[in-house]
């Protein structure tokens, strides 16, 4: 994996970890609310800045690609929970993106 993509990942999931107050394996887990929110926001926030379903799969070491696919594809931002909005917002304006 590109080093680069290495540090922005290790990057988006440190503000995702802190926003929610979570440690990484919980977050990946568990299926309570936080953790679901919180592994949207990872994935969201990932794809916007050009990850593929194959690197965000390959980066977490925790989730398959089809889980990944999986949480793309039923995101709506229209109906997600303000947490998932705010967090991916806050990131994008954070500057964590390539």
């Amino acid at each position: 994996m590109n080093k680069e993509k290495q540090q922005v990942y290790n990057e988006v999931l440190a503000e995702v970890l802190d926003r929610f107050g979570l440690t990484e394996e919980r977050m990946f887990k568990c299926n309570c609310a936080e953790c679901v929110e919180a592994r949207t926001s990872l994935v969201m926030t990932l794809n916007s800045m050009g990850f593929s379903d194959h690197d965000i799969a390959e980066l977490t070491q925790k989730m398959r690609r089809c889980s990944v696919c999986l949480i793309r594809n039923r995101y709506n931002e229209a109906n997600a929970p303000w947490t998932v909005r705010h967090c991916i917002d806050a990131l994008k304006n954070k500057g964590c993106s390539r």
